[in-house]
Order: C-alpha cells, then sequence, then structure tokens
C-alpha cells in the first residue's frame, strides 16, 4: 500500500509503532517545510550517483539478510506461540506488521510532498533536477529511519548523513511540536508529549473504556478527513499527524499502545482538533472522547 497524503493517519499508525518512527516523522516534516532555498541546500549535500546506488545496493543486501533471519523466528517462537495458542504470534503482527513500506514512504516523498516541483504539460511530468536530487535525501533518510536496525550500523550513517549535511532538521525529529495554525492539536501534542506514568495509564485506560465504541471511529474519522480535503488542509494535517508520532514517542507509548488502539485515538483527537470548525458534533464527539475524558 503507498503512503498518501490523504491518509496521514494511517502513516501515523504505521510510525507510531516503529522504533525510529519518530525520526522518519522528523524527516517527512522537514520535507513539508521545504521550499526553494531548501531544495538548494539539500541538492548540494547529494552524494551522487555511484555513492547512492552503492548505498542503494547495500540497503537492498541488508534487507536480504533480514528477510532470511526473519524467516527462521516463526519456527524459533514455536512453542511459545502453541502454548499461548497463538496470541503471542498475533501480538507480533499486530505490533509489528506495516500498513505501508519504504518504496510507498519513497512515493510520499517525491509524488506528493514534492508535487509542487514537478514539471507539467498536457500528460507528461517531469521532477525539477534540484527538486529530484533534494527527494534522494530526503527519501533516504526517510527510509533509513524506517528499516533502521542494530545491523551495519554504518549503513544507516551513511544514507541519513546528506540529510544532516544540508542543515535542514535534525533527523532526530524531535524538534518543534508546535504547528502553525493548528493551536488546538499544539495543546494536545504537547500535553501527550510530556506524559508521565500517570497520564499514560489514564490515556490506555480510556482508550479501553471507548472500544466498544470503535465503530463510530471509522465514519467520523472519514468525515474529518473529508472536512480536511474540502478545506485545503491536508498538508496542515499530514503535519499534525506527523508531529503526533513525535509526541507519542516522545510520550514513551509503546509499539503494543499503538497497535492496540492508543494511536488511533490520537489521531482521531489531531484530525478533529484541526476542522473542529466543519465538523458535525455527533462526529467531532466520537473523535474528541479520549482527549475529554483524559483531560477533564
Amino acid at each position: 500500500m503507498r503512503y498518501s497524503v490523504v491518509g496521514a493517519a494511517t502513516l501515523g499508525f504505521d510510525l507510531a509503532r516503529l522504533p525510529h518512527g519518530a525520526a522518519v516523522a522528523g524527516v517527512l516534516r522537514a520535507a513539508l517545510a521545504c521550499g526553494p532555498a531548501e531544495l538548494d541546500r539539500l541538492a548540494a549535500a547529494h552524494p551522487g550517483p555511484r555513492a547512492r546506488r552503492h548505498r542503494h545496493s547495500a540497503l537492498d543486501a541488508a534487507m536480504v539478510e533480514r528477510d532470511a533471519l526473519a524467516d527462521l523466528l516463526p519456527d524459533a517462537g514455536r512453542a511459545f506461540d502453541e502454548a499461548a495458542r497463538g496470541q503471542l504470534h498475533t501480538l507480533r503482527r499486530l505490533e509489528n506488521g506495516m500498513l505501508g513500506d519504504a518504496a510507498g514512504l519513497d512515493h510520499l516523498v517525491r509524488h506528493e510532498i514534492f508535487d509542487w516541483t514537478w514539471l507539467r504539460s498536457g500528460s507528461m511530468a517531469v521532477q525539477d533536477p534540484v527538486a529530484a536530487d533534494a527527494a534522494d535525501v530526503l527519501s533516504d533518510a526517510a527510509v533509513a529511519e524506517y528499516l533502521r536496525e542494530p545491523a551495519h550500523p554504518d549503513l544507516w550513517v551513511e544514507m541519513t548523513a546528506p540529510l544532516g549535511a544540508a542543515g535542514v532538521l535534525s533527523v532526530d525529529g524531535l524538534d518543534g511540536l508546535d504547528v502553525v495554525d493548528a493551536p488546538g492539536a499544539s495543546s494536545v501534542l504537547r500535553a501527550i508529549a510530556s506524559a508521565d506514568d500517570e497520564m499514560r495509564t489514564a490515556w490506555r485506560r480510556v482508550v479501553d473504556e471507548v472500544r466498544p465504541h470503535t465503530a463510530q471511529w471509522a465514519p467520523a474519522m472519514h468525515r474529518a478527513t473529508w472536512a480536511v480535503t474540502m478545506s485545503e488542509r491536508l498538508r496542515l494535517a499530514l503535519d499534525v499527524q506527523l508531529a503526533g508520532v513525535v509526541a507519542f514517542h516522545r510520550g514513551g507509548f509503546t509499539a503494543s499502545d499503538g497497535a492496540y488502539g492508543a494511536w488511533n485515538a490520537l489521531a482521531g483527537v489531531l484530525q478533529a482538533q484541526l476542522v473542529d470548525d466543519l465538523l458535525p458534533a455527533s462526529e467531532a464527539d466520537v473523535l474528541l472522547r479520549p482527549w475529554r475524558l483524559v483531560s477533564g
């Protein structure tokens, strides 16, 4: 599945469960903030076609190695899976199964976030060469953080180094949780990012309490996303959801939290905050309920 600007909450669901998901979010937020000056700086940091091909060949080899190891894990864990009657296996899939992939991440950067850098004439479209190089730098950094694991540490450093050299934004993704033009969402982001044990416990409890009403969440979220689209706030919504990923990680929430509803609850709150002027009260209540219950 391709990631898209419209499906920002789905991208967030994946990044909320990834160990380095906040770093990916930081790279994507940098891409969203780019203008012509930033494109020039990013393009100037491009390692060159040959070096980039070498890094991607090494990345492909690392992924083949990882997949080969992953094929062995079900056998290693079969005894535990059987003892738990499959529950452990289900947990692993919920926590680790991605809805998108690295290729989808590249497409998001190159074709959707950088949609304004394409030169079009009729059915033909070509990306501005400077923007294409800038997209390479951003995509490589995002993909490296998306796939990062303890093995081959030098490879991950090499793939993120050009973005660091460009000085556009630190790849740790922990900067700037306040989102311009989204004050309501920003207050939620700050609270989630500073969550302590008491708040995390309260958030998990509330998510469990509203779980019987999850059938209402999808249509309410669809309505909120439609409102975001119609009001031309898609890029703002993507930025807010990515900031939500950073806050989620910084606040100490886990992959299990993300898998079992804590991220979806937060994503709904953030989306509703963006279109509170357009969303019917009934849908707004569904999406904002977790936040209202936690914050009082």
